[in-house]
């Protein structure tokens, strides 16, 4: 989630999976939401988003305004791959820490997707695993979002 990180994707992937064992771990997708799920997760690493709901909510904007999928095919994602059954899994008191917090803040995420130079490749991001995550958020104009 370091803006500047001289983390290579890969390595940041890897990362956030070590992170979110559990969460990851757990899913038995069809091969379309498996690909969904793997572009989701580098999205999170690329644009430095934890999995609180606040994070969740900003990497959706990200990936709506910020790269290639655009709005319906993220929506027919997420419910290709049941992903909405994941939203479950907060806590109420989680809810209500974050949720004002994410409403406060969209505007500014839709702003900094919006400014970035060209949008990120949703699936077609291999040639950037070996590169750092501060190269590609400058070449993208990636503006990371305070998760905390």
């Amino acid at each position: 989630m370091n803006s500047d990180s001289a983390m290579t994707l890969r390595e940041g992937l890897a990362r956030y999976y070590r992170s979110n064992a559990g969460v990851c771990s757990q899913r038995d997708l069809s091969p379309a939401a498996a690909e969904f799920f793997r572009c989701h997760d580098v999205a999170h690493v690329v644009f430095g988003c934890d999995t609180s709901l606040y994070g969740e909510g900003v990497v959706k904007v990200y990936t709506i305004f910020g790269t290639t999928l655009g709005l319906w095919k993220h929506l027919r994602g997420y419910s290709d791959a049941s992903a909405w059954r994941l939203f479950t899994q907060y806590r109420l008191s989680h809810v209500l820490t974050h949720l004002w917090r994410l409403i406060t803040h969209m505007p500014v995420a839709m702003l900094r997707a919006r400014r970035m130079t060209r949008p990120w490749p949703w699936a077609d991001h291999e040639q950037y695993l070996d590169q750092t995550l501060d190269a590609i958020r400058q070449e993208f104009n990636i503006a990371v979002m305070p998760m905390r």
